[in-house]
């Protein structure tokens, strides 16, 4: 087979790994399709328009067939709406279940007499041997492939996300003479695109790591880690630059044609900054997703999803992951990889660790766990993994009169696997696991706190006329067993953002107002909301001032009724800054509210919090910003200009004192990528502004453009 063919095939079958193997199901008004496939033991859920009767799955109005048309026996059970069909403990095997037209409460003569295929595979339960590894992709395989070349379509759901934290509110005084990472938790260091020593700026660009003099804004290396290469991360410790990347790899193996991506960390010794030399490189298999560090170590995820699409035309494909050193490759044996309970993805989640105060001879060590990848928050004691396990339900769309057919849309049933990952130094060990309704979207819906862990997820859907979303809050212990829970927050809305302050927990949902629900978890076993604030407009990022104060950032919006539209439109409209006043709890008030901009501006920190500036000396705030306003004319926007903003935030109220916005050149449309600001920075009384094309530096009190140097 062609390579460019293997590779479409292995795109197409890796996003359907993504979904789940749970079915999708579409019927047409004369005929029935179905691609039902699911591992042994797992359940299959179906859901009907209309109503069944009670007794439907008891009686024979409902049955199981395998592929030689044998009723089978099968655990058949109905929702309390009777709209919820679940079949469970079927063997392995090729099955049909057939819903009689008798099976429905009302009669009807459209209705007709369904047949459901269903696929179920088995499924590898233990790692022992490279044969007990092929047979857990090709369990997969076989899914995936009954659903590529099944009948039925694809339904995609929107989930929410969340973001919260754990780290304290910034100093009100005091603070370092230079920036640092806007870290998720106090003490654990992030990998960013742009950092600083005090001394120098090391910034990515493209594929090069320019290092620049802080003070006389001198370019002193252009760093290339390789040709193809293109950092992702940078962290300083001590006199070592930490760099991480993925790299693409193609080799010609003996029977086959194989690449692969594979996360890699370079360090750096740059006590002499314009002479960086390379000490060591190390790395593992799979696309970088989170590099963290903690003290003196070091600690590197990737998620790996091996070619497994190709067994069916080379039994010797490599499906072990591997670790790297030196250039030197290691596949790990088998017997080391972890196969993680209630696994439900053909990919492995690589983590490795370092203690990297001794680069060159410290070991490089690596467990992978086969099943499972997901969204990744770390404590000082844990890395935890939230895994999204998504069921979608099949809709059955069957006639109920002459002119129209009923309408019922794909729901899912959404779930996350929380796997705790016990870290000691560069020891790991999975230490347990748990389950909690809903989905999480990124590394900020989870939080430790006292030894236990609380995050936050939104169940269902929020959009559309049948929106069904709800938003909890749980507490789990450290064995990940829930021991309290706030549920059902704000019906049809979903979480926008979160954040942990001690004891308190502060969740955003939206869907025409923002909600701001202010929540005691000071008992773990007895959560409860103290107060509530609707203002229009969400926050997408909550960051702490002090203990009774937060600065929320995100957008303002309006609501409009369209003609012929049942349900209002909500439009994003200039870009938020709130400063939210909870000193009384049960009472939280929005102090001030400042809008920049128009409709069409926007900020990186809406989605990445490490482009949030702080300096905790003088109050200031600052970030990233492309300014549009909106025009006479319908739906036209107009370029204002891109660069930054500071704010001074206190418990006062917000004031811009810094306003670094380069304006719109006569006849210029919209931005220049390589021109919008990703990150700033301060150095004692300087600060900078650093883009892919240019750093420039400002005098940090009257905050005039000074010096540009360009990339």
């Amino acid at each position: 087979m062609k390579k460019g063919k293997i590779f479409g095939i292995g795109i197409a079958l890796a996003l359907m790994a993504i979904v789940g193997l749970s079915s999708l199901f579409y019927v047409t008004k004369d005929t029935a399709y179905a691609n039902g496939v699911i591992f042994e033991g797992e359940a299959y859920t179906v859901q009907l328009p209309n109503a069944l009767t009670k007794d439907s799955v008891t009686n024979g109005a409902v049955i199981v067939k395998d592929a030689n048309g044998k009723v089978v026996q099968a655990t058949l059970t109905l929702d309390t709406t009777a709209k919820v069909l679940t079949v469970e403990n079927l063997k392995a095997g090729q099955y049909e279940v057939i819903i009689k037209k008798n099976a429905y409460a009302k009669a009807s003569k459209f209705v007709r007499e369904q047949s459901i295929p269903l696929d179920v595979i088995q499924k590898v339960s233990a790692l022992k041997t490279e044969a007990d590894l092929q047979a857990y992709f090709k369990g997969y395989l076989a899914a995936e492939n009954a659903r590529y070349q099944g009948r039925g379509e694809e339904s995609t759901q929107e989930f929410s996300s969340a973001e919260s934290e754990n780290s304290s509110s910034d100093k009100a005084s005091g603070g370092q003479s230079y920036s640092t990472t806007n870290n998720q938790v106090e003490g654990i260091e992030e990998g960013d695109i742009t950092i600083t020593d005090g001394k120098y700026i090391y910034t990515i660009v493209d594929n090069k790591i320019m290092i620049v003099d802080a003070k006389s804004l001198k370019m002193v290396k252009r760093l290339t880690v390789g040709k193809e290469i293109y950092p992702t991360h940078l962290m300083l410790h001590n006199e070592l630059l930490v760099v991480g990347y993925t790299a693409y790899v193609e080799t010609q193996k003996e029977s086959y044609y194989d690449s692969k991506s594979v996360t890699k960390v370079a360090f750096y010794n740059v006590k002499d900054a314009a002479n960086p030399t390379l000490v060591r490189e190390v790395g593992q298999d799979g696309d970088l997703t989170n590099i963290r560090k903690l003290g003196n170590y070091l600690y590197v995820v990737s998620s790996k999803t091996p070619n497994y699409w190709m067994l069916p035309e080379n039994q010797e494909v490599e499906l072990r992951p591997a670790t790297y050193d030196g250039g030197k490759e290691k596949l790990l044996p088998v017997d080391q990889i972890r196969l993680l309970p209630e696994s439900n993805q053909p990919s492995y989640l690589m983590v490795s660790a370092m203690d990297i105060s001794n680069i060159k001879s410290n070991e490089w060590k690596t467990v992978s766990f086969l099943g499972n990848s997901g969204q990744m928050y770390m404590s000082e004691n844990a890395i935890y993994i939230a895994s999204m396990n998504n069921q979608f339900w099949p809709t059955v769309d069957i006639a109920v009169d002459s002119t129209e057919r009923a309408s019922v849309p794909v729901q899912s049933k959404n779930e996350t696997t929380l796997y705790k990952i016990a870290i000691a130094k560069t020891n790991i060990r999975l230490a347990t696991e748990g389950k909690v309704k809903g989905s999480v979207l990124n590394q900020f819906s989870m939080d430790e706190h006292n030894g236990y862990i609380r995050i936050a997820t939104t169940e269902g859907n929020a959009w559309g006329t049948d929106a069904n979303s709800k938003n909890h809050l749980f507490i789990l212990d450290e064995n990940l067993k829930q021991v309290g829970a706030v549920h059902d927050l704000a019906p049809g809305e979903r979480i926008y953002s979160a954040r942990f302050i001690g004891d308190k927990a502060y969740l955003v949902t939206f869907k025409e107002t923002d909600p701001l629900f202010v929540i005691d978890t000071k008992d773990p076993k007895a959560p409860k909301v103290l107060g509530e604030l609707k203002i229009p407009g969400f926050s997408n990022y909550l960051h702490p001032i002090d203990e009774n104060h937060l600065l929320g950032i995100g957008y303002d919006t309006e609501v409009r009724m369209e003609p012929g539209v049942k349900e209002p439109i909500v439009l994003t409209k200039g870009m938020k800054l709130s400063l939210f006043d909870v000193s009384d709890l049960k009472n939280p008030k929005e102090k001030q509210a400042v809008v920049i901009g128009g409709r069409g501006t926007y900020s990186s920190v809406q989605h990445d919090h490490k482009a949030l500036f702080r300096d905790p000396r003088n109050h200031l705030y600052g970030f990233p910003v492309t300014v549009y306003s909106e025009t006479d004319e319908q739906d036209r926007l107009k370029y204002e200009g891109t660069g930054a903003q500071i704010y001074q935030v206190t418990t006062s109220g917000i004031k811009l004192v810094g306003n670094l916005l380069e304006q719109a050149r006569p006849g210029e449309q919209y931005e220049d990528a390589y021109n919008v600001v990703q990150r700033m920075l301060y150095v004692e009384d300087e600060l900078y502004a650093v883009s892919r094309s240019k750093v420039t530096s400002y005098n940090g009190k009257t905050y005039k453009k000074q010096q540009t140097l360009g990339f």
